[in-house]
């Protein structure tokens, strides 16, 4: 199996693609990269970081991997900071993607209601475009309310998250999961749509954020639709892999920047 994931580099800062290989490696996959942008740190939390975008370098890696007969069994997008990368993104689904391969968007741009810091609202209409050719998207609740039109909401009901589910599905993704799902105080999950079929996972919620962990669950993610995990065992792997993550760290006051997930992945292999 090999995945291309095409999103930032974050040289410090536990998410994007430095998560994204270490977990796809521990569910056997073999990934390679296209990296949209390199930072010195994610853009959470942190002042002053440095960002080196790479829309330049994206059509002459891709070149390359043509002419060499390249070709990947999924494709996985992240974070992505300019809108002129869209154009290469369906570029790589049409020329480097395997007949009946997978292209997985994780739209991922907002969080709490707001934009993510350097990304201004065009990114939404580009992610809105790849998102409508998808197999399978994986917005938070900010994602999708930015992606369909609807009113973020911080308390809602669940028909509200089944209005999201059906709008994201209405626009062209073959499978929807939405993160940071709750229909009760106290827990807290993921919700899938198929246009047929509604699933959800939840656990206990813990009350504490940190950044990088939407990155960790879409990877975890793909990890199990490689191995064709059922989506009821996909959403459990995910949402308790960062429910583990998150208890290992909170104890420590000095990593804010992201979760210990490295500690959680080498037990889960050593089993």
């Amino acid at each position: 199996m090999k995945v291309l994931s095409i999103q930032d580099i974050s040289c410090y800062g536990q998410c994007s693609l430095t998560v994204a290989l270490p977990v796809l490696s521990s569910y056997g996959v073999e990934t390679a990269i296209l990296p949209s942008a390199i930072l010195s740190t994610h853009t959470g939390g942190f002042k002053d970081f440095t960002v080196l975008d790479l829309t330049l370098e994206m059509p002459r890696i891709i070149n390359h991997w043509i002419k060499e007969g390249i070709k990947f069994d999924a494709i996985y997008t992240g974070y992505i900071g300019d809108n002129a990368q869209f154009d290469y993104i369906l570029e790589c689904k049409e020329k480097l993607l395997k007949e009946n391969g997978l292209f997985i968007v994780d739209p991922a741009m907002a969080d709490h209601g707001k934009l993510y810091k350097a990304l201004n609202e065009n990114i939404i209409d580009g992610m809105r475009r790849i998102c409508s050719v998808a197999d399978y998207i994986l917005p938070n609740i900010t994602e999708a309310s930015f992606l369909t039109n609807n009113k973020y909401l911080e308390e809602y009901d669940e028909n509200y998250i089944n209005k999201l589910l059906n709008d994201l599905y209405n626009l062209g993704a073959k499978n929807v999961i939405l993160t940071g799902v709750s229909f009760e105080k106290g827990k807290i999950g993921a919700s899938f749509y198929d246009g047929k079929n509604y699933k959800s996972y939840f656990s206990n919620e813990i009350v504490k954020s940190y950044h990088g962990t939407g990155d960790i669950f879409s990877s975890v993610v793909v990890g199990n639709i490689m191995n064709k995990v059922s989506i009821k065992d996909t959403l459990k792997d995910a949402v308790e892999f960062i429910i583990d993550c998150i208890l290992n760290t909170m104890d420590d006051d000095m990593h804010n920047y992201g979760v210990k997930f490295e500690e959680i992945l080498y037990k889960r292999v050593k089993k």
